[in-house]
């Protein structure tokens, strides 16, 4: 794994700068097999395919993350960030509101994984650009 990719990935997608398939293409080109974001403790585990780990603090501020699991409100968030109509700051804001508690994408298995606080769950799966 390449930790300036990485980082700067986490960067551009902070600024608003790159959206989630230029990520998953960026990550998968360096060999990242799939990333966790905790958005209690605002850290991001990125896991390689030799079963390397990098972890980094995320720099945003964010909402209490709300007690109820609530699928659709994450649902109609991702998708406003696949249609453009968000950023990611403010998908992330509006998942912690929905009670996410963190999410985990699987590159390789072209899906993420979105959590609650008491493990409810929204399955999402994607294309994955080569």
């Amino acid at each position: 794994m390449n930790i300036a990719v990485i980082k700067e990935c986490t960067d551009l997608s902070l600024a608003g700068k790159i959206t989630f398939p230029e990520v998953v293409k960026k990550l998968s080109d360096i060999g990242t097999e799939r990333y966790t974001v905790d958005l209690v403790g605002k850290c991001k585990y990125s896991y390689g395919l030799n079963d390397e780990v990098h972890n980094e603090t995320l720099t945003f501020e964010g909402p209490q993350i709300a007690k109820v699991f609530d699928t659709q409100s994450v649902k109609d968030t991702i998708a406003d960030i696949q249609q453009g109509k968000i950023s990611y700051v403010e998908f992330l804001h509006r998942i912690m509101e929905a009670g996410c508690s963190h999410y985990e994408v699987f590159i390789r298995g072209k899906q993420a994984i979105y959590f609650g606080r008491d493990g409810s769950q929204h399955v999402e799966r994607f294309l994955q650009n080569k």
